[in-house]
């Protein structure tokens, strides 16, 4: 078996836990550095015995943890109100999908909301001809990260109920989204309606994933649910003036600012990540070409509740 052959399909399910049943031609994810790994436990046995040597243990299967990268891009399609490939991970993130028809507004948004029943997924990971199936999956994300003339990366984790690989041939012709990744350039970034002169942004939504214990469940986890959230990032702004900007006053006065970044400039493949207040945490002073630069990291925090982050493709 080749580790380069492997496919990702991925689904909404309508009840959760249920196979969704993805299917090649409409579900397939084009990512790299796909992994999947199990949730385990292994429980020693302290029994004695006569002689030296080690004891027996078992084994509990208790979930599936499955990650991956993906580009950022959105469908390709204009008016953009059709939804990006990537559309059905927000969606599993605690993420609520819209649509906007609106004659001239187009567009497709992602934001936070605060379910613990929120939509969960059923993933299919092919590594070559061996299929793991993950049902009732929830997940935290995206982690995005972009620097100027290179597209930006999406890391997304997965956790699902247990279930052991079965023999299964690879899907022979998944159908990719075949739109190429806008690159990060002419993104009219701002904070605080400046527009800083950066070169990477990172930006990383942490759910925190809990399970629901059963005994009467097949593998003890009645589900797996998503039970708080965080979300950060990080800039490299060049160092100017307090009287430009006022980056270390910004960060005394403990305040939130407005936050925006645009990734593409054609219609069907633009994404704005926008946020109503982010707030500057610990500063350090780097450098970029002997130009002086900040380390900036920043705490995105709601200002109404579930609207610290926006991703609208368009």
């Amino acid at each position: 078996m080749l580790k380069s052959k492997a496919v990702i399909l991925a689904k909404v399910e309508t009840v959760y836990g249920t196979d969704a049943v993805p299917v090649a031609a409409t579900d397939a994810l084009l990512c790299e550095n796909p992994e999947v790994e199990p949730i385990s436990k292994k429980l020693e046995r302290g029994n004695v015995k006569p002689a030296y040597g080690s004891k027996s243990f078992l084994v509990v299967g208790e979930g599936i943890k499955i990650g991956f990268l993906t580009e950022l891009k959105g469908k390709g399609v204009a008016p953009a109100v059709a939804p990006p490939e990537i559309g059905v991970l927000f969606r599993g993130c605690n993420f609520t999908e819209t649509l906007v028809s609106t004659a001239g507004s187009e567009c497709v948004k992602y934001n936070p909301h605060s379910s613990e029943a929120g939509e969960s997924l059923t993933i299919y990971f092919y590594r070559h001809n061996l299929l793991h199936k993950a049902v009732g999956c929830r997940g935290t994300g995206p982690e995005l990260e972009a620097k100027v003339n290179e597209y930006g990366k999406v890391k997304w984790e997965f956790q699902g109920l247990y279930a052991g690989p079965v023999d299964q041939n690879i899907p022979a012709s998944p159908v990719f989204n075949t739109t190429k990744p806008p690159l990060f350039r002419n993104a009219a970034f701002t904070l605080d309606s400046y527009a800083a002169v950066i070169e990477t942004i990172k930006i990383s939504v942490k759910n925190d994933i809990g399970r629901r214990s059963d005994a009467n469940a097949a593998t003890g986890i009645l589900s797996y649910f998503i039970k708080e959230r965080k979300v950060s990032g990080e800039i490299d702004p060049e160092m100017v003036s307090k009287a430009t900007k006022d980056f270390w006053g910004m960060w005394e006065s403990s305040a939130q600012f407005a936050y925006g970044a645009t990734f593409g400039a054609e219609a069907g493949n633009r994404c704005v990540v926008s946020a109503p207040g982010v707030q500057l945490d610990q500063m350090k002073y780097a450098d970029r070409e002997n130009i002086l630069t900040l380390g900036m990291p920043l705490e995105f925090v709601p200002v109404n509740g579930n609207d610290e982050i926006e991703f609208k493709f368009s």
